[in-house]
């Protein structure tokens, strides 16, 4: 059997559908499951062994006009799919399932039935987005295991390249921060960061290293030039998907924003502390293999999750480097080892 699984952009997302893929593998064994998604989405699902490979798909880059749809819909019809799933909610994407001439054709129903040979009603309740994708598992009539958590595989290659940056930059015991996110309302400042550093210093001489995509570089800079005391070691731009992953495993714990790098730490077993602002933490948390410790503040005059283009740029400064401090001596994660979980994705 072929399989085609049309996901969702951004990388949280595709950690979010894991469970998911994790599923129709085991429903269906012996069967072939490509990924329709963005390339940067491609590490995450090549590594991932219930995957048999990437397909690219961008509507924002190559596949930006409807002729370059049109084509690859069409090449996706040469290889002949039993099903498709559709997890995205486009319906340009329910139009690709249909144009790939998948016999089955699976997704939620709102605004994309006709396209669909099985159109599932959307969830009478919020859920989880780990179970939102299940859900629709369910309603086709496959076993699901409801409540499931997310891993993140990397390689050995992977695993060797974070060793080596941890040893040439004398990383015995270190605490990462990841500073970026895809919308600023969603950033701690950076302010707070250097004084947790320096308070995670004081409490436990742990170095702090700094992780980011290379745009996050001024971020870094910043945290850097406000640092009074602690040691602070800048991996931003240094690391791919699957070595930031095996860094993390090996950090006594994350802090971070709600962001894709958030949930790569969390998938690949590492406690996390996750931020949590203009998005609900109930609906998009993290779910991955690690501990978490979940932190989240809302001003006076919104709710989450929070949609409109008027949220406050420094929303997450409502939580303190204080209260960040305190949970960490709380849950006792100021421990003599990593405490990762031993169920992370090596591959």
């Amino acid at each position: 059997m072929r399989i085609l699984v049309v996901t969702k952009n951004w990388l949280g997302d595709i950690l979010f559908q894991i469970p998911a893929l994790e599923a129709l593998r085991e429903n269906f064994p012996g069967s072939e499951i490509f990924c329709a998604a963005p390339e940067r989405c491609r590490q995450i699902l090549e590594a991932h062994p219930a995957v048999t490979g990437v397909l690219t798909f961008d509507e924002k880059k190559e596949h930006r006009f409807f002729p370059s749809r049109i084509f690859f819909g069409l090449a996706l019809r040469a290889r002949k799919w039993d099903q498709a799933y559709l997890f995205h909610r486009s319906r340009t994407r329910a139009f690709l399932t249909w144009l790939a001439g998948a016999r089955e054709r699976i997704g939620y129903a709102s605004g994309r039935k006709w396209f669909l040979t099985r159109a599932v009603e959307e969830p009478s309740r919020p859920l989880h987005q780990v179970d939102y994708f299940l859900e629709l598992l369910t309603h086709a009539g496959l076993k699901t295991a409801q409540g499931s958590c997310y891993r993140f595989y990397f390689s050995k290659a992977d695993r060797a390249a974070a060793r080596k940056l941890i040893e040439t930059n004398g990383l015995e015991a270190f605490a990462c921060f990841h500073l970026g996110a895809n919308w600023e309302p969603k950033r701690w400042p950076t302010a707070h960061f250097a004084e947790l550093a320096d308070r995670i210093s004081e409490r436990s001489g742990l170095t702090v290293v700094l992780t980011g995509a290379a745009r996050d570089r001024v971020l870094g800079q910043e945290v850097l030039e406000r640092v009074r005391r602690a040691r602070v070691v800048s991996l931003i731009g240094r690391t791919s998907l699957g070595e930031l992953g095996a860094l993390y495993q090996q950090a006594r714990f994350v802090v971070s924003g709600d962001s894709g790098p958030m949930h790569i730490a969390s998938g690949a077993g590492a406690p996390v502390v996750a931020l949590f602002g203009p998005t609900d933490p109930g609906l998009t948390g993290p779910r991955g293999t690690g501990r978490t410790i979940v932190l989240s503040h809302v001003p006076a005059g919104f709710k989450i999750p929070w949609y409109g283009e008027t949220a406050p740029k420094d929303w997450l400064a409502g939580i303190t480097p204080a209260q960040v401090s305190a949970a960490l001596e709380e849950q006792d994660w100021f421990g003599k080892e990593p405490a990762a979980s031993p169920v992370a994705g090596l591959r």
